[in-house]
């Protein structure tokens, strides 16, 4: 059997019309997503096809995502995304805000793709039926993994051996290839959702080498998830040396948080649907590497933490996440080709107590828009000696003031950074750059700022030359 899910989402208020409005009336076929008019759920359609969103009242923009992969969002009613899929199993998930940027929830459906350009059909209506209680089956299904851990989960494949590959397809199978890992081990994701039991978070506490990395890998269809926005971490990494490539994490309070890890390594991640911020680098977390990824949709618990990459902690912050001077000292982190998108504090929080970083070629669009705890640009540096180069900051709204920032927020630091190729499109209603102060921060004249109202670059409410 086939049906609409709708996932609760951050408060009442704003799951309440969503829910309501696709609520279906007796005997009628649940609302949701369509094709041709027709009801996605359950139906089989043409490979290249487009779909539109539930018609909810209030809506301004609706954001596509099909088998864990965001794929892109329209502001335009009847709010529609064109796709081209492989024939086979399918889920989207549509997700909708009003002109706020309020979530106003959002609803998955499970479909099929023909191998052959046929009109969209739905399956027969029918009759409702009391639906018995499942016989649990003595092993987990190997396709894809079930939401939840079995009581009894019997893994088919044996516990990853240092320096070995493992290919994984459910909770059991993970966790015991995270738990025994080791220096030079891969752990290959299959596609699927993956939820401890509770919603716990994912833990990769084994240490690899330089020499031999440990590697956590899978298709963006391979999603780390906790039990919501109000839940747990993604996936928290305390292990050194760890290379994690290619897969998601959605649906937890914060998307991964490295504590204490040295050398490791995102590439090509997915990190969306966070209740605060989407990747933490924490407690002197040291050469990281944050790189070809897509950040997204953070804040859904609490916009004023919803940042999309966090280097260092707050000073505040530093009795709990600190090292042996006192400080956290999360240090030359690089931070490279990626997008934010949809963050509504900064895309990039380089906090007091860091040093040495890169913040390099990333595109950052509809950011900073908040304005709470001082969320009002997309990049914010208040540690030392961080290169700024050839970012992109696009979309402003809301609260929105300058392209980037520095702050000295703790005595010795906010200062020696160099901004230089920083290209801010459109209209912001402050500096492309400001400098609060100017402390030895350098921003040259190859940034632009075309749209900033008080100037390429300032400091303390004026216009400033650039610096070299």
């Amino acid at each position: 059997m086939t049906t609409t899910t709708l996932r609760r989402c951050v408060t009442a208020a704003a799951v309440l019309p969503l829910a309501l409005l696709l609520a279906p009336s007796a005997g009628a076929a649940p609302l949701g997503p369509t094709v041709d008019g027709l009801p996605l759920a359950g139906a089989v359609v043409a490979p290249q096809t487009t779909v539109s969103a539930p018609p909810v009242a209030g809506t301004a923009k609706a954001k596509f995502v099909v088998d864990g992969t965001y794929l892109g969002a329209d502001s335009t009613a009847p709010f529609t995304w064109p796709l081209s899929l492989a024939p086979g199993a399918h889920e989207l998930e549509v997700r909708l805000y009003d002109g706020q940027k309020a979530s106003l929830g959002r609803v998955e459906v499970s479909f099929t793709v023909s191998a052959t350009a046929a009109a969209p059909t739905t399956p027969p209506t029918a009759t409702p039926t009391p639906i018995p209680t499942p016989t649990p089956t003595p092993t987990p299904t190997p396709t894809t993994p079930a939401p939840t851990p079995t009581p009894t989960p019997q893994p088919t494949t044996p516990a990853p051996t240092p320096g070995a590959a493992v290919t994984v397809s459910t909770v059991a199978q993970l966790e015991r290839a995270l738990a025994t890992a080791g220096p030079g081990s891969v752990i290959d994701l299959a596609p699927g959702r993956y939820v401890r039991a509770g919603g716990s978070r994912w833990v990769a506490a084994a240490n690899g080498t330089s020499a031999q990395p440990i590697t956590l890998r899978g298709p963006r269809t391979a999603v780390l998830t906790s039990s919501g926005v109000t839940g747990d971490y993604g996936l928290h990494i305390t292990g050194d040396h760890w290379r994690v490539l290619g897969l998601s994490v959605r649906d937890a309070t914060k998307g991964i948080v490295l504590d204490g890890s040295v050398g490791t390594v995102l590439d090509g991640v997915d990190v969306g649907t966070i209740g605060d911020e989407g990747v933490h680098f924490r407690a002197c977390s040291s050469d990281g590497v944050l790189r070809n990824s897509s950040v997204h949709d953070t804040g859904l618990r609490a916009p004023r933490y919803g940042e999309g990459v966090y280097v260092g902690s707050a000073n505040s912050n530093w009795s709990k996440y600190s090292c042996t001077d006192g400080r956290d000292n999360s240090e030359r982190v690089l931070v490279e080709n990626n997008v934010f998108t949809d963050v509504p504090a900064e895309g990039a929080d380089l906090k007091e107590g860091t040093e040495s970083g890169t913040l390099r070629g990333n595109v950052f669009v509809n950011v900073g828009f908040s304005g709470e705890n001082s969320a009002d640009s997309a990049v914010d540096a208040k540690g030392n000696g961080w290169l700024i180069e050839g970012n992109v900051v696009r979309g402003a709204s809301g609260a929105f003031l300058d392209g980037f920032q520095t702050h000295t927020v703790y005595s010795g630091y906010g200062t020696g950074n160099v901004f230089r190729g920083n290209v801010v499109e459109g209209t912001v209603k402050g500096f492309g750059i400001g400098l609060y102060p100017v402390s030895g921060n350098v921003a040259d004249a190859t940034n632009s700022a075309a749209g900033a109202v008080m100037g390429l670059v300032g400091s303390n409410g004026r216009a400033i030359s650039p610096t070299s």
